[in-house]
């Protein structure tokens, strides 16, 4: 009878641990940089609307500048909701039977070596959530989950990155480069025409800093951002247009998939940058299909 209520009281509170996860999307004890860079993005928002959009001690709008303004206000929201959609999506997570990852109060689930996904490659083997997980999967251990087709686990958004969220995470990362430099370009025009009082010793970035701080402070917040958008945005264009992740780049000599029968480097997942890219955009993941390369049985052989 106590084994039943330990048991009963061990259900409740994974029950209760799920429902958290998915109203709060900063779960966990972990929560990376979601917060800070979710505050920035506001606190950016914000800035922008005052000191740019709306300051009194600059020229007025005009219809074409102010149309501009509030696309990039616009882009800016749209780039908030992917980013908690990023951030409480499931990225992937291979279930275990008991339809979710093992915790340390679980019993230990026998491992089945007859299951569909076993290709005879014992990297495949999670001796962590005791599963056979598909090739490219990875154990996170900052989520203590596998991941499928795992790319990264990313802090700034407190989520793994990985088959079922990586479309939304580069949509995420189009808007915000797309905001970032719609809101930098509009802030420089709004104060380059600026002039300077007759009888002032200042120079003119002296000024601008002295008359106008909140457009400096969003300056400062928005070149943040873009620079670290515009490179992941880059660096994950080019991986989907040859369908890799980040975690195959960084480990390739580990996985012997990604080695030829020769010992050289060769993605069998590559089916040309036109496919790649269409797959990707369409079904929001490439397919995992190998074409015209030998079996990855025999490559682990190797």
């Amino acid at each position: 009878m106590q084994h039943f209520y330990i048991s009963q009281s061990n259900a409740r509170r994974s029950e209760m641990k799920r429902w958290f996860d998915q109203i709060f999307f900063w779960k966990g004890s972990d929560l990376g940089y979601a917060p800070i860079l979710f505050s920035m993005v506001v606190i950016g928002l914000i800035l922008f609307i005052n000191s740019v959009i709306f300051a009194p001690n600059l020229t007025r709008v005009t219809a074409v500048m102010g149309l501009w303004a509030w696309v990039a206000v616009s882009v800016t929201i749209g780039a908030l909701i992917m980013f908690v959609r990023c951030s409480s999506k499931d990225p992937g997570y291979i279930k275990t039977r008991r339809g979710y990852a093992t915790d340390a109060e679980d019993p230990l689930l026998e491992i089945d070596s007859n299951q569909s996904n076993w290709t005879g490659n014992w990297s495949q083997l999670c001796p962590t959530c005791k599963i056979i997980r598909p090739m490219r999967s990875k154990h996170c251990p900052t989520c203590k989950r596998c991941v499928e087709q795992f790319d990264h686990h990313c802090p700034w958004i407190s989520n793994c990155v990985g088959k079922k969220n990586k479309r939304d995470f580069f949509i995420f990362l189009c808007l915000g480069t797309m905001s970032s430099s719609l809101g930098c370009a509009i802030a420089i025009q709004r104060i380059w025409t600026l002039l300077l009082p007759v009888d002032s010793e200042e120079t003119w970035i002296q000024h601008v800093a002295s008359e106008h701080p909140g457009v400096v402070a969003f300056l400062l917040i928005d070149a943040f951002i873009l620079l670290a958008a515009a490179t992941l945005l880059i660096v994950q264009a080019w991986q989907v247009a040859r369908n890799i992740t980040t975690n195959e780049m960084a480990n390739a000599r580990r996985y012997g998939y990604l080695r030829g029968p020769d010992g050289q480097f060769r993605n069998p997942y590559n089916h040309g940058c036109l496919k790649n890219c269409s797959d990707f955009l369409i079904h929001g993941y490439t397919d995992d299909n190998e074409i015209a390369w030998p079996p990855l049985d025999q490559v682990a052989r190797h």
